[in-house]
């Protein structure tokens, strides 16, 4: 159970179009809904409290990784992040 946890941490990251932060590994005992469509690519770029900024393939993916990685990126735009 936990290695599929660790698969599909490592296939969002590179479904994220980021790599910086996939060195972290999700903790397992954290329940997230990783139930995303991938095929409709709906790019949105989106910030977090730093002011940081990323590029997801969709809303689904970035609030599962929210979930998986505890963070807090919103949505800010509906294109890639510059």
């Amino acid at each position: 159970m936990k290695l599929i946890a660790v698969l599909l941490a490592l296939t969002l990251c590179a479904l994220t179009l980021t790599t910086v932060q996939c060195l972290s590994l999700p903790d397992p005992n954290v329940k997230c809904a990783m139930e995303c469509d991938t095929s409709p690519t709906q790019v949105i770029c989106a910030a977090d409290d730093k002011g940081t900024t990323r590029t997801y393939r969709n809303v689904c993916i970035m609030k599962t990784e929210n979930c998986l990685q505890h963070l807090n990126f919103q949505k800010i735009a509906e294109k890639e992040c510059p």
